[in-house]
């Protein structure tokens, strides 16, 4: 059996690739739901802790919290 492979062709209601484009649509669909969700709870966590961190007086750019001890060269 040959298969019209072509575009337009494989969105015809009885084309044997139609389901499989609709599941592939679908698939990557609910990824990028799921990636998009995942940024947003991501950014809401981080506006959070800003909020926090500025409530207690701490700074909240991004300096390190932890510093790098100065090196002493003796002369």
């Amino acid at each position: 059996m040959k298969l019209d492979l072509s575009f337009p062709a494989a969105l015809g209601r009885h084309h044997p690739l139609r389901k499989l484009a609709i599941k592939d649509a679908l698939a990557l669909g609910t990824l990028v739901v799921i990636t998009l969700t995942l940024f947003g709870l991501t950014e809401l966590y981080y506006s959070a802790y800003s909020r926090y961190r500025a409530a207690h007086g701490l700074p909240v750019d991004n300096t390190p919290v932890i510093t790098l001890p100065a090196v002493r060269r003796h002369s």
